[in-house]
């Protein structure tokens, strides 16, 4: 029988911050602590994806608390 893995919905802070003379994009969810970079965004996050998932194997009694957040906070920033 095949059980399909219940998905997480975790939130992200994303910024750009210069590494070694070059721009990155940074991405952390603050809930786990767990961070990664890449020169895109979409590199990123996909680097992102992979340390959480690495994390989550390592402590799987943290998967229980981001599945029982109820609600996305949605975080954005403008310029004045």
């Amino acid at each position: 029988m095949f059980f399909m893995e219940e998905r997480l919905s975790v939130n992200i802070l994303v910024r750009e911050e210069e590494m070694e003379g070059k721009k990155v994009f940074v991405v952390n969810n603050n809930e786990t602590g767990v961070a990664d970079f890449g020169d895109t965004l979409d590199k990123a996050v996909d680097n992102f994806r992979k340390s959480l998932t690495m994390y989550l194997d390592a402590y799987p009694e943290k998967r229980k608390t981001l599945v029982e957040q109820e609600e996305t906070v949605l975080v954005s920033q403008i310029l004045l």
